[in-house]
């Protein structure tokens, strides 16, 4: 018995013609960005603080256990 569509498979869509006179429109960049000033302040601060706090409840913990 054949199917709905006697077993032949769909076509792929077909793509809209491209005006090859028009450029392409702009990609941003996928690979790696700098980071602006403000950025890397607000990094190396949020750092510097995860830093002593870990190195505060390390003693803490390490402390108690004595």
């Amino acid at each position: 018995m054949a199917g709905r569509n006697d077993g032949r498979e769909r076509a792929p869509p077909r793509r809209q013609q491209q005006d090859y006179d028009e450029p392409a429109p702009r990609r941003r960049s996928g690979g790696y960005q700098r980071q602006g000033i403000g950025e890397a302040v607000a990094k190396s601060f949020i750092r510097s603080i995860a830093s002593s706090l870990g190195r505060i409840l390390a003693k803490t913990l390490t402390g108690r256990m004595r």
